[in-house]
């Protein structure tokens, strides 16, 4: 009985609370944001008296070379701006961070395991890359009013594009988006089929020797008779 039982328990399906699926997205968009916000190139500028034809949040962080506002490459409301992009890139690397620890180990605690299957990290990562994308187009309108403003010749096109950062915070924001479908679409067990697991998983605990010892011994025949 005690081999039946044990096989019984061990041809459950357990649920662990690790998920490959969505922790593979989670570390693209921890990769992307951080190359994001480690690249200069979020805004190409094209025409203008701007000597830079890129600008980042790599030049906004800490000292400001003053030949960007002198050269009207960029004015304090886009280099408040550029800094709320870097502000925003570091928490969703922090969120998306502890969406992957999630996935990854899979903690068994009530609030923790909500958190994970509810995917709530890899949305504020999703919210914060939109967040980013958003305060980009706004920045790249107030540095394209700025640049035409001051051209370098009459008559000179100028206009503003985006360059790599803004699209590997979109693409971190697509890796978000998969790992929280991976997240919602998984089949979890219900209450009364995990405390069923726990219950056999603390039987199979307490049991003094494994299955295959008990099924040889339900086969084994009595010793030789020995006068």
């Amino acid at each position: 009985p005690g081999g039946r039982r044990r096989r019984g328990a061990a041809g459950l399906p357990k649920q662990p609370e690790r998920s490959l699926a969505s922790a593979l997205p989670g570390a693209l968009s921890i990769t992307a944001l951080c190359t994001a916000l480690a690249e200069p190139a979020w805004l190409r500028i094209h025409g203008g008296t701007c000597a830079r034809q890129e600008l980042g949040v790599a030049d906004v962080l800490g000292y400001v070379n003053p030949e960007l506002l002198r050269d009207y490459c960029m004015n304090p409301q886009t280099v408040l701006l550029l800094r709320v992009i870097a502000a925003f890139c570091f928490l969703g690397i922090l969120c998306s961070l502890s969406a992957f620890l999630l996935d990854v180990f899979g903690p068994k605690h009530p609030a923790l395991k909500i958190t994970r299957r509810y995917a709530f990290a890899h949305i504020l990562t999703v919210l914060q890359c939109a967040t980013v994308i958003g305060f980009c187009y706004w920045a790249s309108e107030l540095i394209l009013a700025q640049q035409q403003q001051h051209k370098k010749y009459h008559g000179s096109q100028v206009y503003v594009t985006f360059a790599v950062s803004f699209y590997l915070v979109a693409g971190a924001g697509g890796a978000s988006i998969l790992a929280t479908a991976a997240n919602l679409l998984r089949h979890y067990p219900t209450e009364e089929e995990e405390q069923a697991l726990e219950l056999l998983s603390e039987m199979e605990e307490n049991e003094p020797y494994p299955a295959e010892y008990e099924v040889i011994n339900q086969f084994q025949p009595p010793p030789a008779y020995t006068p």
